[in-house]
């Protein structure tokens, strides 16, 4: 027997090893880390109700999962106030230019038309049908904030609402809302400022929790919510969707092995 020949055993016995290994890797990488496999993008790395309180802004893209459940919108209201924004007032106008917070604004900073802190734990709704994909605590001047994704039809752009300095909120990551629910309430970010909500919009894949409010260049990826609102409004009477939810979350709760 030749020494190739009797290396060719060996050699064999190496490869089966090592595949092996590759395949246990492999599903380590599929499972949650307790050993078992993750059902879907939120229970994988970060619990559906717990996402990451500190976090790098950009380093949080949306799956094909979460793209794919974002419900298309009949259309978009204004988050606080009565209908067409009233009792509220915009202090700090999109675009403005604000050197002592480094750059132009780039939201809207509502308030209510008492000032201060009067619109205190108001409530704060989605302004259109959408996927939540962040609610947290991003930093101290963030404070509480909510972000929804939000789809139109004949447009392929995600686009996002942001909800910031919140008293409280009152959804998690994966819910589906539909156009008015309440999703927390106008807060000042643990008492930094006087209560008002820092809205902003932004067309991007990414979720953009934590990114500065100001920036030097202009206002990045940001969209004039006031335009945007006016060029697609929201069809004067409630969300119908509110129904077909309610009805989903009954069939939910009364499906076998659920109770």
């Amino acid at each position: 027997m030749t020494t190739s020949q009797k290396k060719k055993p060996f050699r064999i016995a190496f490869l089966i090893l090592a595949g092996l290994g590759l395949v246990a890797f492999g599903l380590t990488l599929c499972t949650d880390g307790s050993g078992a496999n993750s059902g879907n993008v939120y229970e994988a790395d970060t619990p559906r109700h717990n996402t990451p309180e500190r976090l790098m802004p950009g380093m949080m893209p949306l799956t094909a999962e979460q793209i794919a459940r974002i419900p298309l919108a009949d259309g978009f209201q204004w988050p606080v106030g009565a209908p067409g924004m009233a009792f509220m007032y915009d202090a700090q106008p999109f675009g403005t230019d604000n050197p002592q917070y480094g750059g132009k604004h780039c939201g809207q900073d509502l308030n209510g038309i008492g000032g201060e802190n009067t619109d205190s734990g108001c409530p704060v709704r989605a302004i259109a049908r959408g996927l939540v994909i962040y609610s947290g605590c991003p930093s101290e001047s963030w404070g509480n904030m909510v972000i929804v994704a939000h789809r139109i039809p004949g447009s392929d752009t995600v686009h996002q609402s942001i909800y910031a300095h919140l008293e409280e909120r009152k959804v998690q990551v994966g819910d589906v809302l539909y156009r008015g629910q309440e999703l927390g309430t106008i807060g000042s970010a643990n008492g930094r400022y006087f209560a008002h909500l820092h809205f902003e919009m932004a067309g991007s894949r990414v979720v953009e929790a934590g990114m500065s409010g100001y920036h030097p260049a202009g206002t990045m990826n940001r969209i004039d919510p006031q335009q945007f609102i006016s060029e697609h409004p929201a069809p004067n009477f409630p969300d119908p969707f509110r129904d077909i939810l309610s009805q989903l979350r009954l069939n939910e709760a009364f499906a076998p092995g659920t109770r």
